[in-house]
């Protein structure tokens, strides 16, 4: 398809121009490019997600500028989709706008965008804006993002919630791991394969189902690992065995 048919597309605010991978080229980012400023931000949420399947140069200028957009619904897609599209030369302006934006989804997105960079001298921007962060997702995205980075006292933070005696902070921290992204930080959740408390509900809407703090602890474990233990699954209450198994895995994680 042409830039200018899926231009026309968006001007009509038919979706099904993104509803398979491939429609949208990069070719098309900028003639999507001009449709940002259109008064209706149901043709900028389009053009928005007609500009993440695009990629390239247009994407990242295109995502960056509507963070600032308006309507909600339109920046929060922005930032969500920013994250895999920004160029490292962009950080300086994704970090001023974390800084700045009323938003706190925004600033949430923003600061795991940060974490994902790799820019270890983003660090003190992230431990700064955690004395001043009011949103409980913004504070916790900036913590974790700055664990990313590798700050040490974010990450005892992470392990001191590993630690907490409620199974809920419990699980909530192990779904985090693998956000930070380093498999190290797993000798921390190997007490928690003893935990045999409920602490995820992964039953379907009309009933609830509960696998173990320690069966979430598995989970993750499996997911950074790369499929270490192949009898593992999602909703799966585990044997002794499997658990000894995976407790042998984790205490060996140096």
């Amino acid at each position: 398809m042409s830039p200018a048919q899926i231009v026309d597309y968006v001007r009509h605010k038919n979706w099904g121009v993104v509803a398979k991978p491939g429609i949208v080229g990069p070719d098309a980012g900028p003639a999507l490019l001009q449709l940002l400023t259109d008064k209706d931000s149901q043709v900028r949420q389009l053009a928005v997600a007609c500009l993440n399947a695009a990629g390239g140069p247009a994407a990242s200028q295109g995502l960056l500028h509507e963070l600032r957009d308006p309507t909600e619904t339109v920046r929060a897609a922005a930032a969500r989709f920013l994250r895999g599209h920004y160029n490292p030369t962009d950080l300086p302006a994704i970090a001023n706008t974390m800084n700045t934006s009323p938003d706190e989804y925004i600033r949430e997105q923003l600061a795991l965008l940060l974490g994902e960079s790799g820019d270890a001298s983003k660090i003190a921007l992230l431990t700064t804006r955690l004395q001043s962060e009011k949103d409980e997702h913004a504070r916790r995205a900036d913590s974790l993002a700055a664990a990313r980075l590798g700050d040490p006292a974010s990450r005892s933070q992470l392990v001191r919630r590993l630690e907490h005696d409620d199974p809920a902070e419990r699980v909530a921290a192990l779904r985090d791991l693998p956000y930070v992204n380093d498999v190290r930080l797993l000798q921390h959740a190997a007490p928690l394969l003893d935990d045999i408390r409920p602490g995820l509900n992964v039953g379907p809407s009309h009933g609830p189902y509960f696998i173990r703090v320690c069966d979430v602890a598995v989970n993750i474990a499996n997911q950074m690992l790369g499929g270490r233990f192949g009898w593992a699954a999602a909703i799966k209450r585990y044997s002794p065995q499997e658990l000894n198994e995976a407790k042998s895995v984790l205490f060996a994680i140096r």
